[in-house]
């Protein structure tokens, strides 16, 4: 049943003590012991505020229920593992990697739907985004709390992989800055990162041709995707007419120069290796520089944001959530595929036949060379659907036959964006 919050002011609402002639409230306390304001119509502000301070304890209380049942989930989940390993110590080691997995990409997605439906069949001045956005850190706290969690993201801190991160996963984490995608790839699978986060395409640069290579290279699997809107904003001790210097990656500066040229001409662009370089020179000289970066820049470093959305043009930077295992079906999933072909004439027609006789819809491909010998290339199909779906399976054994190697990457559920 849904939490039942002290009744709303009866200013607020039809009252039985209000005149029907004047429409005005007695100076009475109210059955909820809230007095009316003098002048009629609405409560006196400090009055107003002690139902806040209710309606918060009665959240906070709400809230630490939820999570003392998170608990009781993973101490239920533990015992079924050590059930199904017959409590095995040497097993119970290396456990089922599909039971370790306390961040569910679908179940997040059925959560987010139900609070959204729960939300829209009751009147109020809650959106949508607002509600996702708030249960995406309660879910934080409720998987963290169930089990540590810790996720590896490429880049140094404040990057676009540290924004989709958090974006993701929440404040909840415990978030390392990892320099490689390979080296995120390794942690892994030996287990010292729950999750990593790599990026994999932007809409204007396109695909990330080192990503494929890596994933080409490991056993590991795409677990989620994450896309993020590109949104900058210049951050600054001082009023933007006092700035002199602003520093910022390359890649950051070049999607911003357009707003620069128009509301910082003439002052000095300094380049950096990161945003994180950008931050610790601006808070060295506060008086007269600013950095231009992502919002999650001004929360790590403590600099204020003075203006948002200086990117030249909208773009979408899509990230892979990597795990040691897959998702199982959504009813609303995409699959990622690699495979390289046999050196004979007509072979990728006959690959990519496969996939329009069995009905599957193929959302992207690329290529890049595989490394074994010369003009030799691995082909990454992007696909609509689950690797269980029986018109992916159908194709992919028709596949087979033309193919030296065919993997499957991972099948995951669709995003679901939440910035």
């Amino acid at each position: 049943p849904l939490p039942r919050f002290p009744s709303p002011s009866p200013h607020l609402r039809n009252n039985p003590q209000t005149s029907s002639r004047t429409g005005r409230m007695s100076t009475a306390k109210g059955a909820n012991g809230v007095v009316a304001d003098r002048s009629g119509d609405m409560p006196q502000l400090g009055d107003l505020r002690k139902r806040i301070d209710t309606c918060d304890r009665e959240i906070i209380r709400l809230l630490n229920e939820r999570m003392k049942v998170c608990q009781m989930i993973g101490q239920a989940k533990g015992r079924m593992l050590a059930k199904e390993m017959k409590k095995d110590d040497v097993k119970l080691v290396n456990l089922n990697n599909s039971t370790k997995q306390v961040y569910r990409p679908v179940r997040e997605k059925l959560v987010f739907d139900k609070v959204g439906s729960i939300n829209a069949s009751q009147p109020g001045p809650l959106t949508d985004v607002a509600v996702k956005a708030i249960y995406r850190e309660v879910m934080s706290c409720s998987i963290n709390l169930q089990q540590p969690t810790t996720i590896g993201y490429l880049g140094p801190l404040a990057s676009t992989a540290h924004v989709a991160a958090v974006d993701r996963f929440g404040a909840s984490m415990t978030y390392v800055a990892v320099d490689s995608v390979k080296k995120i790839l390794k942690g892994v699978e030996s287990g010292d990162l729950s999750y990593g986060v790599i990026p994999v395409s932007n809409s204007h640069a396109g695909m990330e041709s080192n990503t494929l290579d890596e994933l080409a290279n490991t056993m590991m699997k795409v677990y989620a995707e994450i896309e993020i809107p590109a949104a900058f904003n210049l951050l600054a001790y001082v009023e933007k007419e006092k700035v002199k210097t602003v520093y910022g990656s390359q890649v950051l500066l070049s999607q911003c120069d357009l707003w620069l040229q128009k509301n910082l001409q003439g002052r000095d662009i300094v380049v950096c290796s990161s945003t994180e370089d950008a931050c610790e020179r601006c808070k060295k000289n506060q008086e007269s520089s600013a950095v231009v970066g992502p919002a999650l820049a001004s929360d790590q470093f403590g600099i204020p944001k003075t203006d948002e959305h200086l990117e030249n043009l909208q773009t979408i930077s899509r990230f892979f959530v990597i795990s040691q295992v897959c998702e199982p079906p959504s009813n609303e999933d995409k699959t990622f595929v690699m495979f390289s072909l046999r050196d004979a004439q007509g072979a990728l027609f006959r690959a990519l036949a496969a996939f329009k006789e069995e009905g599957v819809n193929l959302t992207n491909i690329e290529s890049r060379p595989s490394g074994s010998k010369a003009w030799d290339y691995n082909f990454f199909v992007r696909m609509d659907g689950h690797e269980q779906d029986k018109e992916i399976k159908a194709a992919l054994e028709r596949l087979k036959k033309v193919c030296s190697y065919l993997r499957v990457l991972g099948s995951y559920p669709s995003n679901q964006r939440c910035s």
